[in-house]
């Protein structure tokens, strides 16, 4: 359908672990015929432009927010194994850099820990 025009999405449910969830449904998505480009696309502009927010966000673009993941040297999430999306360095989140590991920041401040919210909490 994807090579007909039409949009696909990647879709999880903010279970925890919050994120490895997205990761795995990028991964069914590459298994179900996607390139990684078409599986990358699908994650980002794809359903900003669905959602009615491409004007704010889903590509790297003047007056766009500007979140982003950053990724060791030698992780090519294009050409390589999809699930290298995983393998995330930085991330890059309302101006400031978060180490991914530690989820503390890296830039402007640093050491100051990310509390990330409760979704689903038991």
């Amino acid at each position: 359908m994807v090579d007909k025009g039409l949009l696909a999405h990647i879709g999880a449910h903010g279970e925890p672990p919050l994120g490895l969830n997205y990761h795995a449904e990028m991964l069914f998505t590459k298994q179900g015929g996607l390139s990684n480009y078409e599986v990358i696309r699908a994650a980002t502009s794809s359903a900003a432009k669905t959602l009615g927010l491409s004007g704010s966000l889903g590509t790297l673009s003047t007056n766009k927010l500007a979140d982003l993941l950053i990724y060791p040297p030698g992780v090519d999430i294009l050409n390589g194994d999809i699930s290298g999306t995983q393998d995330i360095r930085f991330v890059v989140r309302g101006g400031r850099i978060w180490n991914a590991s530690t989820m503390e920041e890296v830039w402007p401040l640093k050491k100051k820990k990310q509390v990330l919210p409760h979704f689903n909490a038991d």
